[in-house]
């Protein structure tokens, strides 16, 4: 097998430099601690098949998917741009994604030899000098200087490889015929540009609708309102936050906890450092904010409050809000010329401006820890919040495993669920709306657990408990919803809104077929557009399947203008927003000459293409097969940000 992989390599090698150079790339930059994620490093943020994510791989992950997306949006790039492109959620899902495959890999016996792992670390270019390898002191040097080991660094390397190696034994059953290949050029070559007008649904009058419309409409698009089987519920939720909230940790367990756990609050030396920065580039060049800074020392030599400076300088996300203040950190968390610069200086020293990747900063250390363990009296809160949420963990499951017991010897009815709920605090009773099978739960979110245990019932039964983002819940189904066509009472507000809009399309259509008739030698298409009161637009060149301008995907557009010469008049064409009426302005056509130099390169691309819809597959399969559990924190992390998305 192994000999089949070196052959095919060919086509799948550009895989193998891709994960490098960007893992590579990731060892030379730091970006500040990964916020609203609880947990210490060494406790697991997932689980797949049993197998821990922690959250020190989570917190890297999440800094070299920030470097990547700084590298594409420059100076737009914020935390609230990170907050709305999910990143918290891309990086713990791509950790259990490669968690996935690792296994899949050693599922099919792949290995990795040391041999092979030596060789592909010399062929890395930051390991290189004059085309050979540095040597062993060197390279120990540079993974040191970035706060790597050599173990961990091959270790990582190795599983780069091993995937690498499972995308390459994928690959060996994927086919692109010619007439695939012969397609992808032809969409490629055929490209054309338009001029258009676009009357939108929003331009059109107030449309009637007949009750009879409505009734109509449902009953020819029955598929499209049909509910899926649900389920009915009600359920005792134990809330874990308000159960926390009434444990009190005694000294002696706080101290107990301390000695027992020194390691986890071991420390190297650290600075508390805060900065202000200016990025470069664009408007900006490094000598322009070097001399900017120099003012700033100015006016802090002056006087001047250096949060305030912070606040109205620096250009770091957040920097208003914490004055600048990085908290404190350790060697090998900032890329070294901000390391160096920290750690040189002494507290309520100014240093700089320093130039860094991120742009050029000057900072103030504000404190110093030395090496050591920290004291009891700085962690205690911390191991009292962590000792709470523990106790509280056992005390909820166990809570919810009495109320069980109790709702089952009482009478499975929400009556006794209320009676039961009635004496303790931290639990309550929850009538949700009916749900699909792994469908949302009003005031839950993503709640699999709950769903599945509820469709694993017959009505009248009672759950075991089950972990839910709140806490824990007993399931009481009330009654089983079969799949079923509503009632137009239940949908008619989305029945009309469809109708209508299909009704103002229709018009829109209607309109421009009778402009498009009064077009002639005398009469152009920016004639039609100003009678109308609309403008006309040019799309940009583009394919037979592309983006068309302002419209967006528009596949009917795209399609109906391959179809025609320069300067001919199509449309109007109906689209999700209205209608639009075009002018072809340019054609491109295919080339089979020009375009057969090019055939390898296309076939290697839509291997590419498969390869990943094959994995992206697989990775679905196995993450159901072997089951994915994330911590309380993170699964409520990932809860909010689908809210977030939803909203």
């Amino acid at each position: 097998m192994l000999k089949a992989i070196r052959d095919n390599l060919k086509y799948l090698s550009w895989v193998l430099w891709i994960v490098i150079a960007a893992f590579v790339a990731a060892l030379f930059f730091d970006f500040g601690a990964l916020t609203g994620m609880p947990g210490t490093a060494g406790d697991a943020a997932a689980h797949v098949a049993g197998e821990p994510i922690t959250y020190a791989e989570l917190q890297e992950q999440h800094r070299q998917l920030d470097q990547q997306y700084r590298q594409m949006f420059g100076a737009q790039w914020s935390s609230e741009l990170a907050q709305q492109l999910g990143l918290e959620r891309q990086a713990i899902e791509s950790l259990v994604n490669r968690k996935v495959l690792l296994l899949e890999a050693e599922r099919l016996g792949l290995a990795v030899g040391d041999e092979e792992l030596a060789q592909a670390i010399r062929e890395v270019p930051v390991f290189q000098e004059d085309g050979r390898f540095v040597g062993a002191a060197r390279y120990a040097e540079i993974l040191s200087g970035n706060g790597y080991t050599p173990e961990r660094f091959e270790s990582d390397m190795r599983q780069d490889l091993l995937i690498q190696k499972l995308q390459q034994v994928l690959s060996q059953n994927l086919f692109v015929s010619d007439a695939a290949v012969e397609g992808a050029l032809r969409e490629e070559a055929e490209r054309a540009s338009i001029a258009y007008l676009q009357l939108t649904t929003s331009e059109i009058g107030e449309v009637e609708v007949a009750q009879a419309e409505l009734e109509r409409h449902l009953q020819e698009n029955q598929a499209d309102f049909q509910l899926p089987a649900q389920r009915r519920v009600a359920y005792l939720l134990v809330d874990q936050s308000q159960v926390a909230a009434e444990l009190a940790p005694s000294d002696a367990e706080l101290q107990a906890y301390y000695q027992d756990h020194q390691d986890e609050f071991r420390i190297e030396e650290q600075v508390q450092a805060r900065h202000i920065l200016l990025r470069t580039g664009g408007d900006r060049t490094v000598e322009q904010a070097r001399a900017e800074l120099e003012r700033a020392r100015e006016r802090l030599a002056g006087g001047e409050d250096f949060a305030a400076l912070a606040a109205e300088l620096s250009e770091e996300p957040g920097a208003a809000q914490r004055g600048g203040d990085l908290g404190f950190f350790g060697r090998g968390q900032m890329v070294p010329e901000f390391e160096q610069a920290a750690f040189g200086a002494e507290v309520g020293e100014v240093v700089g401006p320093i130039e860094t990747p991120f742009g050029v900063h000057i900072l103030e250390v504000t404190g110093r820890r030395p090496a050591g363990v920290r004291p009891f009296a700085e962690v205690r809160a911390e191991i009292a919040q962590r000792l709470r949420g523990e106790q509280a963990a056992t005390r909820a499951r166990e809570l919810a495993g009495e109320l069980a017991g109790e709702l089952r010897d009482g009478g499975a009815t929400v009556e006794e669920m209320e009676a039961l709920a009635a004496s303790r605090p931290a639990v309550e009773v929850e009538r949700p709306a009916p749900f699909a099978a792994g469908g949302f739960v009003a005031g839950l979110g993503q709640a699999r657990e709950l769903t599945d245990a509820a469709f694993a019932l017959d009505p009248g039964a009672v759950s075991d408990p089950v972990q839910v983002p709140r806490g824990w819940a007993v399931v009481l189904v009330q009654e089983a919803l079969p799949p079923r066509v509503p009632e137009l009472s239940e949908v008619e507000a989305q029945v009309r809104r469809e109708v209508e809009q299909e009704k103002r399309r229709q018009a829109a259509v209607l309109r421009l077929s009778e402009a498009k008739a009064s077009l002639g030698a005398e009469r152009s298409l920016e004639d039609v557009a100003a009678d109308l009161g609309l403008q006309v637009s040019e799309s940009g060149e583009f394919g037979a399947g592309g983006t068309v301008g302002t419209l967006g995907y528009a596949p009917a557009v795209a399609k109906a203008a391959m179809e025609l010469a320069e300067g001919e008049i199509g449309g109007p064409i109906a689209t999700p927003q209205g209608a639009v009426l075009f002018r072809v302005t340019s054609r491109q056509r295919y080339d089979p000459a020009t375009a057969a130099g090019r055939r390898d390169e296309v076939r290697e691309r839509l291997i590419g293409e498969r390869l990943g819809a094959l994995q992206a597959a697989l990775i679905q399969q196995r993450r159901e097969e072997l089951g994915v559990t994330y911590s309380r924190e993170i699964a409520e992390t990932l809860q909010a940000g689908a809210g977030a998305q939803e909203g």
